[in-house]
């Protein structure tokens, strides 16, 4: 008997967009977030996933626009060009086009405009909302000529202009108040790893933030003469830290309780691992394979997540499950998807 993935597929689309609303309403879109999180968001990271989940929900896409449409300039569109990169299938690269677009048509988002010709403008039209199990919208009767000049056909983009600044007192928001101090660059994360890590090497660092190993390095040299950064050589390599560790918490996060200092999250292999196994899973014709065809594509899938879950420290998370198949193997794989994002 074969097994029925739609359901799990819905399942899995729905917990990514209650995650990137989470997200999205903990730094000012207009909607609800969960007080309790600690962990700290990062924006290029929601931008890139919300292209692809977003399209499953349409008020969480133009919310996330209408954030960026006020707040773009603290994005860095480098990093999101190195990230999309380096992740690739995690973003929908004609969606991140026709954001970018729209934004650039903003003389204070011009930056915006090497993003515009990522996606092929000579796509097949088609509707650029779908339910969570799928179905495409019904075609507008209308449509914006920005996302149809990259073939995605929706109704006319209408930003309510509701979104507020990032909390700087929230865990989460980290990340915004430390570019907001130290600027839009490599240095407000690299502060915000060392603040959450007892101390690294440049080139897990960069690993992790998603910038050039040589760039972390010469960064980090300059910091240590601030002396708010210190360094230790162990062996070859150079490890760097904060000494200060707690006083910087205490500063950027004052009515948070010491157990509940923001935690470093790296949210683009966790995001690149549930997008893989949401594409294995919605491959036409799935669902007709037999239960044993099923359980290898899951098992090479998982196979191939390897290095990602490796980098995002979340590695025993998805297990092999070897004496599973069928709708066990896929309830097994379900619940550590789960987990892997709680």
């Amino acid at each position: 008997m074969t097994t029925s993935f739609q359901h799990s597929l819905s399942q899995l689309n729905q917990r990514m967009v209650d995650q990137l609303w989470h997200q999205w309403s903990s730094i000012g879109v207009a909607g609800y977030a969960r007080p309790d999180d600690k962990r700290i968001i990062d924006p290029e990271a929601l931008i890139l996933a919300t292209t692809r989940y977003g399209r499953y929900d349409s008020r969480l896409m133009d919310e996330s626009i209408d954030w960026l449409m006020k707040f773009g300039n603290r994005i860095s569109v480098q990093r999101l060009q190195g990230l999309h990169k380096n992740w690739p299938g995690v973003a929908d690269t004609r969606v991140l086009a026709a954001i970018a677009e729209v934004l650039a048509g903003n003389v204070a988002h011009r930056k915006w405009r090497v993003l515009m010709e990522e996606a092929n403008p000579t796509s097949k039209p088609e509707a650029f909302f779908t339910s969570i199990d799928g179905k495409p919208a019904t075609k507008p009767k209308k449509t914006d000529p920005v996302f149809a000049k990259h073939g995605l056909l929706r109704g006319p983009l209408e930003l309510r202009g509701m979104s507020q600044t990032p909390d700087s007192e929230s865990p989460q928001n980290l990340t915004f108040t430390l570019r907001a101090l130290l600027g839009v660059n490599a240095r407000a994360e690299i502060m915000g790893w060392l603040l959450t890590h007892e101390s690294g090497h440049p080139a897990a660092i960069a690993r992790s933030t998603g910038y050039f190993s040589k760039s972390i390095q010469q960064i980090l040299n300059e910091m240590t003469e601030s002396g708010q950064v210190s360094s230790i050589r162990i062996g070859r390599e150079k490890h760097f830290s904060v000494p200060h560790r707690q006083r910087w918490q205490t500063l950027l996060c004052p009515a948070t309780d010491e157990n509940e200092y923001p935690e470093w999250i790296e949210w683009m292999p966790l995001f690149s691992v549930v997008t893989r196994f949401a594409e294995t899973i919605g491959k036409p014709g799935f669902d007709e394979t037999s239960e044993h065809f099923q359980a290898a594509k899951l098992r090479d899938t998982l196979n191939e997540c390897a290095a990602a879950l490796a980098q995002s420290g979340r590695v025993h998370t998805l297990e092999a499950k070897p004496g599973l198949r069928g709708k066990s193997l896929v309830s097994a794989l379900m619940t550590d998807l789960e987990k892997l994002l709680d």
